[in-house]
């Protein structure tokens, strides 16, 4: 059933997932204080391969400490971490499932309280109900790339089989290219400055062998929010610094409005990506039954889709479609998330 999921999928460079249901990057707020792995994480990432899917990106993984953007978030900020990390790659490997993790920087999306000082940004900036972050000095900045070369360097370390970048949803990378947030005059106030030496540095990390990937918002956290200042033109600059940068594949988070237009047009993102690039599309954005999934896939919106709730409410998700048991596919509740806040695992 729904073969068209259960093909491979080739990233780059000759590494291929061996279908096309990707875990999604999820936070899960199980670690310990300082951000070091658990064995609960580790068992949550294993009953996901163990249930079928093609790869695991581990999510929100801040590469320095004074990029950590809640407690018990997950952390590569130093050689301590990469144990880990080694022990998620294994479980998924086991389970026959690819592993990476998806590397980030919350900026303004933190509180002094949990850093011990100002949030930092791009300019002089305040997110919603987090504290007022004050800009960046330059040694900041180039301290910020080199931290995201080194957790990306751990990641390799650690066996892992590609890097994510997290360049969406108003985290340190999407607040260099707002044009409503950056208003630096230096150098960096150029948009995509930042993120092409963030990626560039990464690339140089890992080598020319590993896959890149890099997800990217337009809007921050409202799917209804307005796409400016982002235009088509601006997104085609964007996608074509990346890619001279090093990016293979792009990570689309719609959240959950991954079926309308962008830009005043009926267009959907990921064909709006297709316009401008021919790297392959992993898509984020509602996909909660095997139905949803498959038609994305099958009408050419998407390479590979990322599902997130669907398997924190049934781990055996991908499983059960494959062999035709959609109806079994335990449904989504807003009360298995709660369950993870407590430590519970809804999906097992």
């Amino acid at each position: 059933m729904y073969d068209n999921l259960f093909t491979p999928f080739p990233l780059a460079h000759g590494v291929t997932a061996p279908n096309r249901i990707v875990m999604g990057p999820m936070t899960l707020n199980q670690a310990t204080e300082s951000g070091h792995i658990t064995p609960w994480i580790v068992e949550w990432y294993r009953r996901r391969a163990a249930g079928g899917i093609g790869a695991i990106v581990g999510a929100a993984v801040f590469v320095a400490q004074n990029g950590r953007g809640w407690p018990n978030a997950v952390g590569i900020a130093d050689d301590s971490y990469t144990e880990g990390w080694r022990e998620c790659v294994e479980a998924a490997h086991a389970n026959g499932a690819l592993f990476g993790p998806q590397l980030f920087h919350g900026g303004a999306s933190s509180h002094e309280s949990l850093l011990g000082h100002q949030p930092l940004s791009s300019s002089e900036w305040k997110r919603g109900d987090f504290d007022a972050a004050r800009a960046m000095t330059e040694a900041e900045i180039e301290q910020a790339i080199q931290d995201f070369a080194d957790g990306a360097r751990r990641s390799i370390e650690a066996g892992c089989d590609f890097v994510e970048l997290h360049g969406a949803h108003s985290y340190l990378l999407h607040q260099f290219w707002r044009g409503d947030v950056n208003h630096r005059t230096d150098k960096w106030g150029e948009l995509t400055a930042f993120p092409a030496a963030v990626t560039k540095a990464v690339r140089e990390a890992i080598g020319p062998d590993v896959p890149l990937i890099y997800r990217f918002s337009v809007h921050s956290d409202d799917p209804a929010a307005a796409d400016n200042p982002v235009t088509p033109d601006s997104l085609a600059e964007f996608l074509h610094a990346l890619e001279t940068a090093g990016v293979d594949v792009w990570d689309i988070s719609c959240w959950h409005e991954s079926r309308r237009g962008y830009f005043g047009t009926d267009i959907w993102l990921p064909d709006w990506v297709k316009k401008f690039s021919d790297k392959p599309r992993l898509v984020a954005g509602n996909f909660l039954t095997p139905d949803n999934a498959s038609d994305y896939v099958a009408t050419g919106h998407a390479e590979a889709v990322a599902l997130a709730r669907a398997l924190i409410s049934d781990a055996e998700w991908a499983s059960k479609a494959h062999r035709g048991d959609e109806d079994a596919i335990r449904p989504y509740d807003q009360a298995h998330w709660k369950a993870i806040t407590m430590g519970i695992d809804p999906g097992a």
